[in-house]
C-alpha cells in the first residue's frame, strides 16, 4: 500500500493535472485507490497504546513489520512514550514515525522536544494528506474539471461504496471529536501545545487540528453531492452545527467560523438537493420518512437563546421550508393541492414566519456571504456554496407559496413611509412610523440585496434564469420608497454585468415596465436639478438649493447601474451623455453623487476614441481645473480613482502645441490636488468607516500608477527638470509646472511625501495585512493597496538609475534611499510570505532581485535583523506552494516559481554572502566554501528543489521550474565558492543526483511538438542542462574520494552501458563488457549515450517567413524586413524580447504596433483608398504576420533546446573518453559507435548547420582517441605477461567499420548546408582518420625489428608482417575507391577553401589534398588537381604572403607540404610538374627566403630583440620546408642523362642556388658542434642539394666548394661517435636523432667527396703538407687522415650501436623477468612517464617499456644501417687512394698504422649482433687491411 503522501501525489497528479490523465496514469490511479481503501474506511483511525507495546519500546529494542531490529536510547523511548501520550497513538507506530521522521528530517543533533515536534508535525502531515486525497476525489466527482466520463464513474462508485459503509458518519463524528481538549482532539490540558510542520516552521497543534476539521468538514459538504444524507446523518449534523456556532458566538476564529458555514451549507445542500430530486421523479430520502419529518421538524424551530446560533439555524430553516414545500409538490395539480390541504403546510408557515421575523436574509448577506471568512474560503467549496445559494433563492422566490410571502413582504415595504421624504407641513408628524420604516423594508430590501451578491460572486448563473427575471419583473414594479428602489437597482447593477443581462436591464428600463423606475427619471430628474440650480444663480443672492439625499440615492443607484453594465451593450444606451456632467460644476451636489456621476462618466471613454474626446471636453466645460494650484476650499474634496483611470497618451501632450496646451495644464493640475491635497494628508485624517480611507489611498495611487507607466522619460525631459526657470518661462505659467512622472520620481528619490505615505503603507507589515485580510471587510482594499505601493516601487526602481546620474546628489537611487531605514526593506522582501494575492509575491520577489543586485550588504543587514530566518522559510515556502500548483503559468514573468529560481541563479555570482547562499542555506557567518550543506536539517529552497526534483512530478505545470532546477545545480558546480559544498551534497548516497535521472529524463521520448510543444521545449532543456552536470562532475570529480569515484562510475555506466569495475585503471580495450567478479556491478550494456543523440535527432522547425501575397504585391515585404532586421529590443524603439533562458524573440504586441506604425506612416493614402475587400486583407495579413510571429517563437525556442541538449550531450561524451577512457572496456567499439553516430547524424539533412559543427567536434574527438588509443596498451588476458605479439595487435577496427566512417564522413563533407568553420572540423577528422589508416604498426619501430622479435617468439610465419602489409593495402584501395567515387565534388570544395578560404582553412584544405595525394593511384588525384590548377596556384599564393601572422606560416607550410609530397609520391613525373609550373623561380622569390636573407645581412654580431626569436623560429622552419622541396626537385639530376641535366633541370636549380647564396653561406657557417636537430638537418639538406647540382657547375665563384671543404674537414675531425656528442642540454631521445642526422651529413659529404674523386679524380693527401694539392683546386681540402677520423667516430658508434641493439632486444624478449623497478627505470630514461598513473599495473608498465625498448632499438638500426653504407663509401675512397700508386698522397704508412686498429674492431662484427648481411663489409675490410699491411711494410 503507497503511504498517505504517495498516495496524494498520486490522485493530485492525475485529477489536477492541466491536461488529460494517459492510459498509465489512469492504471495507475485505479491501482492506488483500491489499495488505499481502509485508510478511508478507518479515517484517521490509529492504533492506540497497548501495554505489551509500551514494554517492548521500554526494553529499548522494537521491530518493526519488514524490519530488522532497532536498537533505542533512552531519550528515543522518552520521545516515542511522550508521543503515544499526547496523541493516543501506539508505542510502536511512534517508533515507525520516529524512523521516518528521521528519513524525513535528519535527527542527529536536535533537540528532545525539536525531535517530538518534527515527529509529531510529519504525523499530521500524513493525516492530512489522508484527508486531502478523499478531499481531492470528492472534488472531481462534484466540479468535473473535464476528466473522462469512465474514470468519473470509477472514482464516484467508489466513493459511494466508502459513504455506504459509514465514512460520512466517521467525517461527522471526527468534527466533533477533534473539538475536544483530549489527546485524540487537539490535546489535552498537559499536551506539548506546539508542532513543527512540513516547512520547518513551529505551529500551534490546535491550529493544525482545526485545519483538519475544516477539510473534513469540506469534504462533509463534497459528500452530500455524492450521496445525499440519511436521516439520522442530518440531525447528527444539525446537532454539530448547534455546538460549532455557540463556539462562533464566544470567539472570532476565523477557521470555526468556515467550519460552521460548511455544516450549515452541508444541510442547505442536503435539503436543496433532495427537494429538487423530487421534482425529477428520483426517491426523495428525507421526506418518506415521518418520524425524521417531525423530530427535525421539532429540532429546526426549537428557539435558542444565542443570537448567532439562531442566525444559522434560521439558514437551516429557510432550507428546510423549501424542501417541505417541494417534496409535498405533484407535477402540475402543486397549487390545487396546496389549496385543498393546508394542513401539510403549517410546519412551512412556521418556518416561514420565523426567518422573516428575523430576517434571514440579511443575516446571510451580512453573516455570511459578505464576510472575509466567507470570500477567503476555498474557490471550489465556495462555487458550490454560491451554486445552492442561487438553488435555495430560486426555489423560495419561484414557488408560488413562498412567492405570496415575498409578495407581502414587498407590500409592507411599500407601504413603509421613505424616510428620506419630509412630511407635508399640514401632516402630524410620527416619530414611531419613522423609527419602524427601515426595519419594515428591511427584509424585502434584504432579499434585493442578497439576490444581487449572489449573482455578483457567479454571474454565469444569470444566463437561462427565468425563474430570476420573473422575479426582477415582480420586484420592480411600484416602487414607493427610496430604500426598497436603491435595493433594486443594485440588483439591477449586478445583472448588467453580463452581456445578456445588460441587455435586459437596458429594455426594462428603457420601455414602460415599470411607472417609476426608468431612464427617463435618472435624465429628467439630473435636468430638473441642473434647472433649479441655473434659475438659482441667475437670482442674485439667492442660495443654491440642496439635493435630497433620497434623490442622490437614487440618483447614485442609477449611475451604478450605468456603470457596472456591460461595456458591449453600455454603448449602444445612450446617444447623449452631457447631461450626466451638468451637475458636477455646483458646489452643493454631494460629493459621493459627483464620484458617481464620474465613475458612470469613465465608464464610457473606452467605447470610442471620439467619445473619449468629447468626454474630455466635456470635463473641461463642466468640472476639470484650468489653472495649476490648490482651489481655495477644496480640502474636503474627494476624487474617485475612475477620473484618472483615462488613458491620454500623455507622450502626445508635449508634442502637439498650443491646441493641447490646456489639456496638460489640467492634467498637471490634477496631479498637484492629487499630490497636495489627498494624498500628502490621508494618515493624519480621521474615518469613520476604513473602508472609505482604503478606497481614497487605492485612488491616489492608481493615479500615480498610471502617471509613472504611461510616461516615457526623455533626455529632454530631465534636462528641463533642471531647469524649472526654463520650464516655467516654456509653459508661460506663474506657476512652477513640471512633469507629474518627474515629480513623483524626485519624491521617492529624495524621500518624501509620497514615499512616506507608500512606505508607510508597506510598513504595516505583511502580518497585520494577513490578519485584516481575513478578518475585517476592508482587508481586500487593503490588500489592494499595498500591491499598487509594491507595484509602484518597481516602477521607479526601474528609471531611478538613469535620472540619479544626471540628478545627483540631490537625488538619490531609490536603494540608497530605502537603505536609510533597514525596516523599509525587510518590509518589502516579508511581503513573499503573503499568499492570498499571488501578485504580492511577484512584487516582492521582483523587488528582492533588483535590491539583491544593487545592494552588496543585503544579506549582513538580514542577518543583523534577526530576518534572515523567516525569509528563508518564507521563500522556500512560497517555492513548494508553487511546485504544488496544478495549474499552468501562461506568462512566465507572472511565476513566482521562475521569479525565485531565477532569482537563485542570478545571484550566484554576487560577492559573498550572497541572497543565493542565504536562500539556499549556505554558511553566511563563514567561509561559503566550507558549508556543510544539510537540506534535511532545515527547510530552504534548496530542500524544495531537490525534493521536487528526485520526484519530477507534475511535468506539464513544472516544466520550467525543473529546467532551471537542473540549471541552477549546474551553475552551483561551475561557481568557485559553492562547488565544493554542492557538488559533496550531489555526489552522496541519498540523491545521487547525477546518475539518478538518466533513465528517467535523458532516454524518455520527447513530448509531441503537436500536442504540448512547450513541454518539449523544457524538456529538452532540462536534459542539455542535466547531462552538463554529468559532465562538470566527470570533469572536475576528485577521484580520490569513494562518494565521487563511485558517481562517476555510474554515471559512465548508465551513460554507456559499461564500466571497467573497480579496477578500471587497468585498461582492457579487447574485452567485452562483462561484470567483474571483484569490482564494480557493470551496466547492462544499454547505450543511453545513444539513445540520446537519437531523441535530438529530429528536424528542427521551419522559421521561415512567408509573406501574405497582399503584402507582396504593395510592397510591404522590404519594409517588413527592415523592422525584424533591427535588432533593437522593444524598450528600445524595436520588436524583440529576451526571454527568461536568454533566447531573443519577437514582441508580437510591439510588431502588431510597428506593423500598423509602418503602414500608416509609409503609406497613409493608399491605406485610406483601399476598399473593404482589400482592408480586410491587410487585416488577414496582418494576423498571419503575428501568427508567424508566435510560431517563430516557439520553434526558435525549440532549436535552441535542441542545440542545448546536444551541446549537453556532447559534453558529456567528450569528458567521458577523454578523461574518464579508462573506467570504460572495449574502448575501439564504443568509439566507433559513437563516431558512426555523430557521422550519422552530422550527414542527416535534418541536422542544422550548428549542430552538426557540435556533432563534427564530437566525431574529431572519437578519431582522436581512436587513433591514440591503437598504440596506448596491449589486449589479450588479463595476466601481467606481455608478448612481443602485442607491439602488432593493437586495437583496429575492422576493414568495414573504417569505411563505412569514411563513407558518413564524405558525406558530412558534402551536405549542403555548410560552413567553412564546420569544413575544418571535418577537414581535420578525414585527416585524423588517414593517420589511423596508414599503419597498424607503430611507424617508429622498423620492420626488421619487428621481424627479427616476431621470429624469435613464435617460431613460424603463422602472423607476420605480410599478412599485415596485405590488410593494409586492402584498407588503402578501399579507401581510394570510396574518395573516388566523389571525387569531383570533394576536389572541388577542398580547392575552392585552399583558394578562398580564410588562413587556417587553407592549411586545413592543403593538408587535405596532401593526404589525397598520398593514396592516390594511377595519378587520379594528381590529374584532378593539374586540372584546377591547384599545384600553381599553390605556388604563386606562396610568393604573396608574409609570415608575420601564425596562421599564415601555417598556411605555407601546409602549401609546401603540398608540394612536398606532389614531388616524392610521383618521384621523377612530380618533380617534373614542380618545375614546369616555375617552382624554384617562385620558390626563390618566396618572402621567406627574402626574409631570411635580409635577417642574416641584419644579424652579423647583433643579438635578437626580445619577441623577434619567434618570427626567426618561424623563417628557418619555413626555410627548411623549402630547402625539403628544392632536395627533392634534385632527385631529376641523378636519374637524368647528362645533357639534359646541364641544358635544362640543373641550371635552375643552380641558379635558384645561386640566387640564395646568403642562406646557403650562412648555414654551411653554422657551428655544427652546438647545432641542434633543426639546424642540423637544414645543414643536410643543403649538403644535400649540393652535391647533387654543384659538380655541373665549373667555376667556384660563390664559394659553396670551399664551404663543403671547410664542413668536411670540421666534421670529420668531430667525435660523433662518442657518447658525450651532443648537446648536455638535450634529451636522450634527442641526442640520439642529432647523431642520426650527423651521420647522415657525413654521408652526403663523403658522397660528394666520392663524386670528385671518381670524376673529376681529385686525390686527397695524407695530411695538410703543402705541394700535395690537386692542380686543380687552391683550396683547403679534408684529407686522409681526417677520413681516418671519421673512421674512429664511425667505428665506435657502430659497435656502441650493435651493443645497444644486442641488449634491447635481448631485454624485449626477456621483459616479463624485469621487476618493477627495472621497468619504471627503462620508462624514465624514456621519459615516458606522462604515460603512466600510480595506480597502473605491471602489465602496462611493461608494455610502455617494452614498445619504448622497440623505439629505441629502431633507431639503433637505423643508425646501423647508415654507418654501413658510410663505411663502404669510406671504404671505397680510402680503397681508391691507396691503390693510385701515380700520385703522391704523403705518409700512406702513418695512415695505415691509424686505420689498422678500426679495421680490426669492424671486421669482429658479427651479423648476429649487427642484423644485417657483413659478407661485402667483410671483403672490403679484408682488402682495405692486406693494403695498409702492405703499405705499412713498405
Amino acid at each position: 500500500m503507497p503511504t498517505p503522501h504517495e498516495f496524494f501525489s498520486t490522485i493530485d497528479s492525475v485529477l489536477s493535472g492541466p491536461y488529460p490523465p494517459t492510459p498509465h496514469q489512469r492504471i495507475q490511479l485505479v491501482h492506488s485507490i483500491r489499495s488505499s481503501l481502509p485508510l478511508f474506511q478507518s479515517l484517521l483511525c490509529y492504533p492506540g497504546p497497548k501495554a505489551s507495546d509500551r514494554s517492548q519500546v521500554q526494553s529499548k529494542e522494537v521491530r518493526l513489520p519488514d524490519s530488522h531490529i532497532i536498537p533505542l536510547d533512552d531519550i528515543d523511548v522518552h520521545i516515542a512514550l511522550k508521543l503515544s501520550d499526547d496523541l493516543n497513538l501506539n508505542e510502536i507506530e511512534c517508533i515507525r514515525l520516529l524512523v521516518c521522521t528521521n528519513k524525513e528530517w535528519i535527527l542527529f543533533g536536535r533537540e528532545p522536544l525539536e525531535i517530538y515536534r518534527l515527529a509529531a508535525g510529519l504525523w499530521y502531515m500524513e493525516r492530512r494528506s489522508v484527508i486531502t486525497s478523499l478531499h481531492a476525489l470528492l472534488r472531481a466527482v462534484v466540479l468535473d474539471h473535464g476528466l473522462e466520463a469512465d474514470l468519473l464513474a470509477d472514482i464516484q462508485k467508489y466513493l459511494e461504496d466508502l459513504f455506504d459503509s459509514g465514512l460520512r458518519q466517521r467525517l461527522i463524528a471526527l468534527i466533533k471529536e477533534l473539538n475536544r481538549e483530549e489527546p485524540a482532539g487537539f490535546g489535552g490540558p498537559h499536551s506539548e501545545r506546539y508542532v513543527i510542520d512540513f516547512r520547518g516552521a513551529v505551529v500551534e497543534r490546535k491550529a493544525a487540528v482545526a485545519q483538519e476539521r475544516l477539510l473534513l468538514s469540506h469534504c462533509l459538504v463534497l459528500s452530500v453531492l455524492v450521496w445525499r444524507m440519511s436521516p439520522k446523518e442530518v440531525k447528527d449534523v444539525f446537532a454539530v452545527l448547534r455546538d460549532c456556532a455557540a463556539e462562533v458566538d464566544e470567539s472570532d476564529n476565523t477557521i470555526k467560523l468556515q467550519i460552521t458555514i460548511s455544516l450549515m451549507f452541508s444541510l442547505v445542500i442536503s435539503f436543496v438537493s433532495d427537494a429538487l430530486s423530487s421534482s425529477f421523479v428520483k426517491t426523495s430520502l428525507l421526506s418518506h420518512d415521518s418520524t425524521f419529518r417531525m423530530e427535525f421538524q421539532k429540532l429546526v424551530m426549537t428557539q435558542g437563546n444565542y443570537p448567532n446560533v439562531e442566525g444559522f439555524v434560521d439558514v437551516v430553516r429557510l432550507a428546510w421550508a423549501v424542501h417541505l414545500i417541494y417534496t409535498q409538490d405533484h407535477g402540475a395539480a402543486m397549487e390545487s393541492t396546496l389549496a385543498s390541504d393546508s394542513r401539510d403546510l403549517t410546519p412551512v408557515q412556521a418556518c416561514l414566519e420565523t426567518i422573516c421575523s428575523r430576517n434571514v436574509f440579511q443575516f446571510l448577506l451580512i453573516k455570511v456571504l459578505q464576510t472575509p471568512f466567507y470570500q477567503n474560503e476555498d474557490e471550489d467549496i465556495v462555487y458550490v456554496y454560491d451554486g445552492y445559494m442561487h438553488k435555495l433563492m430560486m426555489c423560495f422566490l419561484s414557488h408560488p407559496f413562498t412567492r405570496a410571502k415575498v409578495k407581502e413582504m414587498k407590500e409592507k415595504a411599500m407601504s413603509a413611509l421613505d424616510p428620506y421624504i419630509q412630511p407635508r407641513s399640514d401632516e402630524p408628524l410620527d416619530g414611531a412610523n419613522l423609527l419602524r420604516a427601515p426595519l419594515i423594508c428591511k427584509p424585502f430590501a434584504s432579499i434585493l440585496e442578497l439576490v444581487s451578491e449572489i449573482y455578483r460572486r457567479q454571474p454565469e448563473l444569470l444566463i437561462g434564469n427565468d425563474d430570476l427575471w420573473t422575479f426582477v419583473n415582480f420586484a420592480g414594479e411600484d416602487h414607493t420608497n427610496i430604500p426598497t428602489l436603491v435595493a433594486f437597482l443594485g440588483m439591477l447593477k449586478t445583472l448588467a454585468s453580463t452581456q445578456e443581462g445588460a441587455s435586459k436591464v437596458f429594455e426594462l428600463l428603457q420601455g414602460k415596465m415599470f411607472r417609476r423606475v426608468g431612464w427617463g427619471t435618472l435624465f429628467d430628474c439630473l435636468s430638473i436639478y441642473d434647472e433649479r440650480f441655473r434659475q438659482s444663480l441667475q437670482s442674485s443672492g439667492a442660495p443654491l438649493p440642496d439635493i435630497q439625499e433620497g434623490d442622490a440615492q437614487a440618483l447614485v443607484a442609477y449611475l451604478n447601474v450605468v456603470e457596472n453594465g456591460d461595456p458591449n451593450e453600455r454603448k449602444k444606451w445612450f446617444p447623449d451623455i452631457e447631461p450626466l456632467f451638468k451637475l458636477l460644476s455646483y458646489e452643493n451636489v454631494p460629493p459621493y453623487l459627483k464620484g458617481a456621476l464620474r465613475d458612470a462618466i469613465s465608464s464610457f471613454i473606452g467605447i470610442s476614441p471620439v467619445l473619449k474626446d468629447t468626454i474630455w471636453s466635456y470635463l473641461e466645460k463642466y468640472d476639470l481645473p484650468v489653472v495649476v494650484g490648490p482651489p481655495p476650499g477644496s480640502s474636503g474634496f474627494q476624487f474617485s480613482s475612475q477620473v484618472y483611470d483615462m488613458q491620454f497618451e500623455l507622450n502626445e501632450l508635449k508634442q502637439e502645441g498650443k491646441g493641447i496646451h490646456q489639456q496638460f495644464l489640467s492634467f498637471v493640475g490634477i496631479f498637484r490636488f492629487v499630490y497636495d491635497h489627498v494624498f500628502r494628508p490621508f494618515p493624519q485624517r480621521a474615518y469613520a468607516d476604513p473602508k472609505e480611507k482604503w478606497q481614497l489611498v487605492i485612488s491616489c495611487l492608481q493615479h500615480f500608477h498610471m502617471v509613472l507607466s504611461m510616461y516615457d522619460i526623455c533626455d529632454e525631459d530631465v534636462n528641463n527638470a533642471l531647469d524649472s526657470q526654463q520650464l516655467s518661462a516654456t509653459l508661460n505659467s506663474t506657476l512652477e509646472v513640471q512633469l507629474p512622472v518627474l515629480e513623483l520620481l524626485k519624491d521617492f528619490m529624495s524621500g518624501k511625501v509620497v514615499f512616506r505615505n507608500v512606505m508607510g503603507i508597506i510598513l504595516m507589515g505583511v502580518n497585520n495585512l494577513i490578519n485584516d485580510r481575513t478578518k475585517q471587510v476592508h482587508g481586500y482594499l487593503l490588500e489592494k493597496a499595498i500591491h499598487l505601493s509594491l507595484e509602484i516601487i518597481i516602477l521607479v526602481f526601474e528609471r531611478d538609475l538613469f535620472l540619479s546620474e544626471c540628478w545627483r546628489p540631490l537625488y538619490q537611487p531609490l536603494d540608497i534611499v530605502l537603505s536609510q531605514d533597514h525596516n523599509h526593506i525587510i518590509s518589502l522582501l516579508e511581503y513573499v510570505r503573503y499568499d492570498f494575492l499571488p501578485q504580492i509575491q511577484l512584487c516582492s520577489i521582483k523587488i528582492a532581485s533588483i535590491l539583491s543586485s544593487r545592494m552588496a550588504g543585503l544579506v549582513p543587514l538580514l542577518l543583523k535583523a534577526n530576518a534572515a530566518k523567516y525569509l528563508i522559510e518564507d521563500y522556500a515556502a512560497c517555492l513548494e506552494a508553487r511546485f504544488d500548483e496544478s495549474v499552468v503559468v501562461e506568462n512566465t514573468k507572472d511565476d513566482p516559481g521562475v521569479l525565485i529560481m531565477q532569482l537563485l541563479i542570478d545571484n550566484i555570482r554576487q560577492p559573498a554572502p550572497s541572497l543565493t547562499h542565504l536562500l539556499l542555506k549556505f554558511d553566511v557567518n563563514g567561509p561559503v566554501e566550507k558549508t556543510q550543506l544539510q537540506p534535511k536539517y532545515h527547510f530552504s529552497c534548496l530542500k524544495v528543489i531537490l525534493d521536487s526534483l528526485e520526484k519530477l512530478l507534475r511535468p506539464e505545470v513544472n516544466a520550467l521550474l525543473y529546467e532551471f532546477g537542473f540549471q541552477l545545480f549546474y551553475e552551483l558546480c561551475l561557481d568557485p565558492l559553492t562547488s565544493g559544498p554542492i557538488v559533496d551534497l550531489l555526489s552522496i548516497k541519498k540523491y545521487q543526483f547525477f546518475s539518478k535521472h538518466l533513465e528517467s529524463v535523458c532516454a524518455a521520448p520527447l513530448p509531441k511538438r503537436t500536442s504540448n510543444q512547450a513541454l518539449r521545449i523544457s524538456t529538452l532543456h532540462q536534459r542539455g542542462w542535466l547531462l552538463r552536470l554529468l559532465a562538470l562532475e566527470l570533469h572536475s570529480a576528485d577521484m580520490a574520494e569513494a562518494s565521487h569515484r563511485e558517481t562517476c562510475m555510474t554515471i559512465i555506466s548508465h551513460t554507456f552501458g559499461q564500466c571497467a569495475g573497480e579496477n578500471c585503471t587497468e585498461p582492457n580495450p579487447s574485452k567485452t563488457i562483462e561484470a567483474h567478479a571483484s569490482g564494480f556491478l557493470c551496466g547492462t550494456g544499454k547505450n543511453k549515450a545513444l539513445e540520446c543523440l537519437e531523441i535530438i535527432q529530429f528536424k528542427p522547425p521551419d522559421i521561415a517567413l512567408r509573406y501574405p501575397q497582399f503584402f507582396l504585391n504593395m510592397k510591404y515585404h522590404t519594409q517588413v524586413e527592415d523592422i525584424l532586421r533591427n535588432p533593437s529590443t522593444s524598450e528600445m524603439g524595436g520588436v524583440y524580447y529576451y526571454s527568461e533562458r536568454g533566447d531573443r524573440l519577437i514582441d508580437v504586441e510591439a510588431f502588431h504596433d510597428r506593423l500598423w506604425q509602418m503602414l500608416k506612416v509609409s503609406s497613409p493614402q493608399a491605406i485610406s483608398h483601399l476598399n473593404e475587400v482589400e482592408k480586410e486583407a491587410l487585416r488577414e495579413g496582418i494576423q498571419q504576420l503575428l501568427r508567424w510571429a508566435w510560431k517563430y517563437n516557439k520553434n526558435l525556442e525549440e532549436q535552441a533546446a535542441q542545440l542545448h541538449m546536444l551541446t549537453g550531450w556532447s559534453h558529456i561524451v567528450e569528458v567521458s573518453i577523454s578523461r574518464k577512457m579508462l573506467f570504460m572496456e572495449d574502448h575501439s567499439q564504443l568509439l566507433f559507435e559513437l563516431l558512426d553516430a555523430s557521422l550519422s547524424a552530422s550527414a542527416s539533412p535534418d541536422c542544422s548547420l550548428k549542430m552538426a559543427l557540435i556533432l563534427s567536434h564530437v566525431a574529431l574527438t572519437c578519431m582522436a582517441k581512436l587513433r591514440d588509443e591503437r598504440f596506448l596498451c596491449p589486449g589479450g588476458s588479463d595476466s601481467d605477461i606481455v608478448t612481443c605479439l602485442d607491439i602488432v595487435s593493437v586495437k583496429q577496427l575492422p576493414n568495414g567499420a573504417c569505411h563505412s566512417i569514411l563513407f558518413k564522413l564524405m558525406m558530412a563533407i558534402l551536405r549542403i548546408e555548410s560552413s567553412e568553420a564546420l569544413r575544418r572540423r571535418q577537414y581535420g577528422l578525414l585527416l585524423i582518420y588517414f593517420q589511423y589508416c596508414r599503419s597498424i604498426l607503430d611507424p617508429e619501430i622498423p620492420a626488421s625489428v619487428l621481424d627479427f622479435l616476431l621470429r624469435e617468439e613464435q617460431g613460424d610465419d603463422e602472423l607476420n608482417l605480410q599478412k599485415i602489409d596485405k590488410e593494409q593495402a586492402d584498407l588503402a584501395r578501399a579507401n581510394f575507391a570510396i574518395l573516388k567515387k566523389e571525387a569531383q565534388a570533394v576536389i572541388d570544395l577542398v580547392s575552392k577553401d585552399a583558394v578562398e578560404g580564410s588562413e587556417v582553412c587553407k592549411a586545413m584544405a592543403f593538408y587535405v589534398l596532401d593526404v589525397f595525394i598520398s593514396i592516390d593511384q594511377e595519378r587520379f588525384f594528381l590529374n584532378l588537381l593539374q586540372s584546377k590548377e591547384i599545384p600553381r596556384s599553390s605556388l604563386l599564393d606562396d610568393s604573396r604572403r608574409s609570415i608575420e601572422a601564425l596562421q599564415r606560416f601555417c598556411t605555407l607550410e601546409a602549401q609546401l607540404a603540398f608540394l612536398l609530397r606532389i614531388s616524392h609520391k610521383y618521384n621523377r613525373h612530380g618533380a617534373k610538374i614542380l618545375l614546369s609550373t616555375g617552382a624554384l623561380e617562385h620558390l626563390g622569390s618566396c618572402r621567406a627566403m627574402n626574409l631570411q636573407n635580409k635577417g642574416l645581412a641584419r644579424q652579423s654580431g647583433t643579438i635578437l630583440r626580445r619577441g623577434h626569436t619567434g618570427e626567426v623560429d618561424k623563417q628557418h622552419l619555413l626555410v627548411t620546408l623549402i630547402l625539403r622541396l628544392v632536395s627533392s626537385l634534385t632527385s631529376l639530376v641523378d636519374s637524368s642523362e647528362f645533357l639534359e641535366v646541364k641544358n635544362k633541370i640543373v641550371r635552375e636549380v643552380l641558379d635558384f642556388v645561386k640566387s640564395q647564396q646568403l642562406v646557403f653561406d650562412h648555414i654551411l657557417r653554422e657551428d655544427i658542434s652546438v647545432a641542434d636537430e633543426g639546424t642540423l638537418e637544414r645543414i643536410n639538406l643543403v649538403v644535400s642539394i649540393l652535391s647533387r647540382i654543384w659538380p655541373y657547375e665549373e667555376n667556384d665563384e660563390h664559394g659553396f666548394l670551399q664551404g663543403l671543404f671547410s664542413m668536411m674537414i670540421s666534421v670529420f675531425q668531430l667525435d660523433i661517435g662518442s657518447t658525450d656528442f651532443g648537446r648536455l642540454s638535450d634529451s636522450v631521445e634527442n641526442r640520439r636523432n642529432s647523431e642520426l642526422i650527423m651521420f647522415r651529413l657525413c654521408f652526403s659529404l663523403l658522397s660528394y667527396l666520392y663524386f670528385l674523386i671518381t670524376k673529376k679524380l681529385i686525390r686527397l693527401q695524407v695530411s695538410d703538407s703543402p705541394g700535395g694539392l690537386a692542380e686543380s683546386v687552391s683550396q683547403q681540402q679534408p684529407t686522409l687522415l681526417s677520413l681516418a677520423h671519421l673512421l674512429d667516430s664511425l667505428t665506435i658508434a657502430l659497435v656502441r650501436a650493435a651493443e645497444e641493439k644486442f641488449l634491447l632486444l635481448n631485454k624485449i624478449q626477456n621483459i616479463n623477468e624485469l621487476s618493477r623497478q627495472e621497468v619504471d627505470e627503462i620508462i624514465h630514461v624514456c621519459m615516458r612517464q606522462d604515460c603512466l598513473s600510480p595506480n597502473d599495473n605491471i602489465r602496462k608498465r611493461r608494455y610502455i617499456a617494452m614498445v619504448e625498448m622497440c623505439r629505441m632499438a629502431g633507431n639503433r638500426d637505423q643508425l646501423i644501417i647508415l654507418l654501413l653504407q658510410l663505411a663502404e663509401c669510406l671504404f671505397n675512397i680510402l680503397l681508391i687512394h691507396l691503390q693510385d700508386g701515380n700520385t703522391d698522397l704523403g705518409d700512406l704508412s702513418f695512415l695505415c698504422e691509424k686505420l689498422h686498429p678500426n679495421l680490426q674492431k669492424l671486421e669482429q662484427l658479427r651479423e648476429d649482433k649487427i642484423g644485417h648481411n657483413l659478407k661485402l663489409f667483410h671483403r672490403t675490410i679484408t682488402t682495405l687491411k692486406e693494403l695498409s699491411v702492405r703499405n705499412l711494410a713498405l
